[in-house]
């Protein structure tokens, strides 16, 4: 999988064969078929794991007895760092976005995770007293978003610590 994710961060899914896989990994194309049925098997495995790990330390965020300003400031520090530390794994991720033939199978829980997910954002907003908080947690998804594809696209010449930053001070963290 970690082969997989490199390649198709890297080059895309298309352009990325079970063979060039099989060979990044040091194993058997057939052995491959072992563990994952086809491609796209092993790219829904890959974002499955993303949304479970995603998914716990957002949790444990969310579930903290602590301040809103404090979880949306672990949320903006967390997410900061996940990108930074697995590139090829978040262009893989951002680039399927622009893809959805390829994520046929995967839209009905992609889109229940985001509801949660923005439905505990309202709440966060909610908490911090913002006039419109569905809105604002739209703004800040696309803020999010949009920092996040600058910094993949440009990776060291993106003031990405700068951005974050800006984010942090505009909620007063």
């Amino acid at each position: 999988m970690e082969a997989a994710l490199e390649l198709f961060g890297s080059f895309g899914y298309h352009a990325t064969s079970i063979s060039k896989i099989a060979k990044k990994a040091g194993i058997s194309k057939g052995l491959m078929y072992n563990y994952f049925e086809s491609k796209e098997d092993l790219l829904h495995a890959i974002v499955i794991e993303n949304i479970e790990e995603h998914e716990a330390w957002w949790n444990d965020i969310i579930k903290a007895d602590t301040s809103p300003f404090e979880k949306l400031k672990w949320i903006i520090e967390k997410a900061v760092e996940m990108v930074r530390k697995d590139t090829h794994h978040w262009q893989l991720l951002t680039s399927l976005a622009f893809q959805p033939e390829i994520m046929k199978g995967l839209e009905d829980v992609l889109g229940q995770k985001q509801v949660e997910v923005m439905g505990q954002l309202v709440a966060i907003f909610t908490e911090l007293g913002w006039e419109d908080p569905m809105k604002e947690a739209f703004f800040y998804g696309a803020f999010m978003d949009g920092m996040f594809l600058h910094y993949l696209q440009m990776i060291d010449a993106y003031p990405l610590d700068d951005m974050k930053n800006y984010l942090l001070k505009r909620y007063d963290l």
